[in-house]
């Protein structure tokens, strides 16, 4: 990742520490990036869902969003005087997910960082939920803070698919490897990687939908192919054996165990926007993940993903006329 433009999304301006802004901050040293502390809010009762004249609707906004302005930039000055490049940025806009996303196409951002809070699994079948949308529709990677624990010398986890099971592009795993070791140099930390895989089944339907029993040696040659890729994809990366996971079973649960074990900082994962009916039914490792894993989060899109968040919020509030 070039990382010249980060994006913090910032859920409450008054908050006194957000292990969010500590980490955004942390790269920006690192990088050199400039950073834009941005937050989004909105109201139906102020924006003319009651009784509200054009007049007072538009002095109350532009006080709500001041408000905020001058809280963000308490932080942003303490900041700067730390020699970090900072900006400010409010909007009235709804939904928060699509608000962010639009930000970060208009500010270029290379990077969003977001505070991750657990939810429940029905929040995420409803898409009632921030991350859950962001994993889907915002362009640039996004990283998901869960933990306050610092970067420095952290172990970064980079998930892969060397067999592109589920038709991820293949840039995508060089992308994922590329911005793992970017951030274990960073923070002098270690890359480890690590590739699920599910074991052939020992019989598969035939014409007549009956058991028909496939090699014996099946699962030995499954796993030499799959070690056999998993070896070329890491060549270039040079990691030493103890920190090349390769795993059979459940993605979710093997990376969460993975991830406890090595007492990683930062898993880095990729994910595919589905589109259609899909998006409500099919749920992606990386959704899963969110929320069991007890670190950060790193998903990455594939290159030439295009969000389709538009660029101008659809969302227009009613005014309704004085009484």
């Amino acid at each position: 990742m070039l990382i010249q433009r980060i994006l913090v999304a910032m859920a409450d301006c008054g908050m006194k520490s957000s292990p969010a802004l500590a980490k955004a901050v942390a790269l920006a040293r690192g990088t050199g990036a400039t950073l834009t502390l941005f937050h989004s809010l909105y109201s139906p009762e102020i924006a003319g869902e009651s009784l509200f004249s054009p007049d007072t609707l538009t002095r109350d906004i532009e006080s709500t969003v001041n408000a905020r302005k001058r809280q963000l930039e308490a932080l942003a000055g303490a900041l700067r005087s730390e020699g970090l490049r900072v900006r400010i940025r409010v909007r009235w806009d709804y939904p928060v997910y699509e608000s962010i996303v639009r930000e970060a196409l208009r500010e270029k951002s290379d990077l969003v960082v977001a505070e991750s809070q657990r939810h429940t699994r029905l929040a995420r079948v409803v898409l009632s939920n921030t991350d859950w949308q962001l994993i889907r529709l915002c362009p640039a990677p996004v990283l998901f803070v869960k933990t306050a624990r610092p970067y420095e010398r952290a172990r970064i986890l980079a998930a892969v698919d060397p067999m592109h099971a589920h038709a991820k592009p293949a840039g995508l795993e060089d992308d994922i490897l590329a911005a793992g070791r970017q951030l274990a140099e960073l923070f002098n930390g270690r890359l480890h990687a690590i590739h699920v895989y599910q074991f052939a089944t020992p019989f598969t339907s035939g014409v007549l939908m009956e058991p028909v029993p496939l090699p014996v040696n099946v699962t030995e040659r499954q796993r030499e192919r799959v070690t056999r890729e998993f070896d070329a994809l890491l060549k270039a990366y040079e990691l030493p054996a103890r920190r090349r996971h390769l795993r059979a079973g459940n993605a979710a649960e093997e990376i969460t165990t993975v991830a406890g074990k090595i007492e990683a900082g930062v898993v880095v994962m990729g994910a595919v926007s589905r589109s259609g009916l899909k998006r409500l039914f099919v749920g992606s490792t990386a959704e899963r993940l969110i929320d069991r894993l007890n670190c950060d989060v790193l998903v990455l899109k594939p290159a030439g993903f295009r969000s389709p968040v538009p660029r101008r919020s659809s969302y227009r509030p009613v005014v309704l006329p004085p009484i």
